[in-house]
């Protein structure tokens, strides 16, 4: 009987030792799988993390480029309203001078214009009554001591411009209207103004 109590202890025994070892086994099986599931999610969350940060960067300096351009496209249009503004204030101050100042800038402009001498000066209607023969008399001799011929004579015709004139030699013309002259000058004029206007922004 004590045979059989003691065969009975052992098998308890041992299948309670094999009982936690299987247990122990398991929980360390548990806990490798829970610590690979750990660093696994700390991976992916470092990955979320570092892409949210790249992306948030990304998206920081988009916004940071978008906000220059923005910048530099108000300033470039409030620079070109500007420049309208002053070679508007130009035009019109040029149609407000009295027939003595005007004459004297069609005289200038007459003297930087001229390439021989013996153009003809094609005016709008309002300017060939507005300028006198005699300016023009002025002009030629003021020509001659350059060296140049000092022939230059009123034209018959006239043509539709705000101010200014038209030089018109064999079939060439060229055009020194205000206007046109405006629309040459515009590029070069825009640096420059844009320089006083703007200098420092």
């Amino acid at each position: 009987m004590a045979s059989i109590d003691n065969l009975k202890n052992k098998i308890i025994n041992d299948d309670k030792i094999a009982s936690e070892k299987i247990l122990d086994e398991g929980k360390q099986k548990a806990k490798s799988i829970i610590d690979e599931a750990k660093r696994k999610s700390d991976g992916i969350m470092s990955d979320m993390k570092e892409k949210a940060e790249k992306d948030g960067k990304d998206q920081k300096e988009r916004m940071l480029s978008r906000a220059k351009l923005e910048a530099r496209n108000n300033i470039l249009r409030a620079k070109q309203n500007s420049i309208d503004l002053v070679l508007n204030k130009t035009l019109e101050n040029i149609s407000n001078m009295n027939d003595e100042e005007y004459t004297e800038f069609i005289k200038k402009l007459l003297l930087n214009s001229v390439e021989t001498g013996d153009e003809e000066i094609i005016f709008s209607a309002k300017d060939k009554n507005r300028i006198e023969d005699s300016s023009i008399a002025e002009v030629n001799t003021e020509l001659k001591s350059r060296g140049l011929k000092g022939e230059l004579k009123i034209s018959s015709e006239t043509r539709d411009i705000s101010s200014g004139f038209i030089l018109k030699r064999g079939g060439l013309e060229l055009n020194c209207s205000i206007d046109s002259q405006i629309r040459i000058l515009r590029d070069s004029l825009e640096g420059e103004i844009a320089n006083l206007l703007f200098e420092g922004i």
